[in-house]
């Protein structure tokens, strides 16, 4: 056999192989593309017609104008019995949590909704075996705001302050929390190390900055280890130990030992609204006299809103208020906010933490939303703030939904 007729054999076969592979890829292809397809239409058939129904309400495409705030808070005052004789709030945004909760099959949730100036409780739901919004919890990166008062009011940090750091926002490394004050390659400021919640600059600045004494005043400050007036209200707890581990943990909010329950989470929301001003002791469920402490300066407050803001449009917060399209979903109502996250074990899961305060400019409403997820997730605490703050500024998006 000569070279040529070699050739033009192996060249035959070399495109046989050639074209059959091609078949074969073809058909794995189509084989991949229509299962992916009948995944997806399977998987979204099951939630579409409820979840159809939470982006009619919240408008997701058309929401614009004026929300509409409601002028007098009796309209609020409708309850229903509970546990320890307490009236609770039964309303059309109490109705729209549990809602949303039924939804997305919220295994253990706690929202509560706190009028900022009457201290009049709006809605109060929870939902779980044993889970309670009067019971305490692994606080997370909640406390964060309390390290953040501490920094503002005795070291006279900036909201546009530099820090530095080498690591994730998220680390948890005992080396990225106690390394050098201005170690560290990476940058930011203080108001965006709140809105992203990074550990290790908050544990730096209450290691080296805050110290474990001033810290510690400032946990009982914020009415931490007290009694907040109802007996059924569980005690937050909050200690911290003289070594520079433990106070950097703290005070980044990564001590699990640090509780916080959810209706002490919208007090301390109610009072950075307020302020500064708490409602404690807390006489709202009944009583026509309310007291209030200054727990921190209005100037202090006014410097948390704002940069809580940008947890909501930059920060751990924003896929929850900001649909798809990148619209805001709430139209002129600014929100200030918060959140946290941690794994605890009663009952096991993550923690999924929301606080949060609006409009900005004039508070009227505090809210502080817990979710716990297992295995299978659901939903964020930050979602379930988002929707209590659309149930109570905008009524006629969510009623056609409730009153069918």
């Amino acid at each position: 056999m000569n070279w040529r007729s070699y050739q033009k054999k192996h060249l035959r076969a070399f495109g046989r192989k050639t074209k059959n592979s091609y078949r074969g890829y073809m058909l794995i292809s189509i084989i991949i593309l229509i299962s992916v397809f009948f995944y997806f239409v399977v998987k979204g058939y099951h939630y579409s017609k409820q979840k159809t129904q939470i982006k009619q309400a919240t408008k997701e495409n058309n929401i614009t104008g004026t929300a509409v705030i409601p002028p007098e808070q009796n309209q609020f005052t409708t309850t229903i019995s509970s546990a320890e004789n307490i009236n609770l709030p039964d309303n059309d945004v109490t109705r729209w949590i549990k809602y949303i909760m039924n939804i997305y099959r919220v295994r253990y949730g706690a929202v509560v909704a706190i009028d900022i100036k009457t201290c009049k409780p709006i809605a109060i739901v929870s939902r779980g075996e044993d889970f309670s919004a009067f019971k305490s919890y692994p606080a997370a990166s909640l406390i964060k705001l309390v390290t953040a008062s501490a920094a503002i009011e005795l070291n006279h940090i900036s909201p546009y302050a530099l820090f530095y750091y080498d690591s994730r926002n998220a680390s948890q490394s005992i080396r990225a929390l106690t390394n050098g004050y201005y170690d560290g390659r990476k940058k930011i400021t203080f108001s965006m190390a709140l809105a992203k919640s990074n550990n290790p600059v908050f544990g730096k600045l209450a290691l080296y900055k805050i110290g474990s004494t001033n810290l510690q005043s400032y946990f009982d400050r914020f009415y931490f280890n007290k009694s907040l007036g109802p007996s059924f209200i569980q005690e937050s707890k909050a200690y911290v130990d003289d070594n520079s581990v433990d106070i950097a943990q703290t005070g980044a909010g990564l001590n699990p030992d640090t509780t916080l329950s959810p209706f002490h989470a919208a007090l301390i929301a109610q009072a950075i609204g307020n302020r500064g001003q708490m409602c404690v002791p807390y006489e709202g469920f009944g009583s026509s006299r309310q007291f209030t402490q200054q727990i921190i300066s209005p100037e202090t407050a006014k410097e948390l809103i704002d940069m809580m803001r940008l947890t909501i449009t930059k920060g751990t917060s924003r896929r929850a208020f900001f649909n798809r399209r990148g619209r805001y979903i709430l139209a002129n109502i600014s929100v200030a906010g918060k959140t946290g996250s941690i794994h605890g074990y009663d009952p096991e899961g993550d923690y999924e933490w929301f606080v949060g305060v609006a409009p900005v400019h004039d508070p009227q409403i505090a809210v502080a939303a817990l979710v716990v997820n297992g295995k299978k997730w659901t939903i964020k605490g930050s979602y379930l703030g988002a929707q209590t703050f659309l149930a109570y500024f905008f009524p006629d998006a969510v009623k056609k939904f409730l009153h069918k």
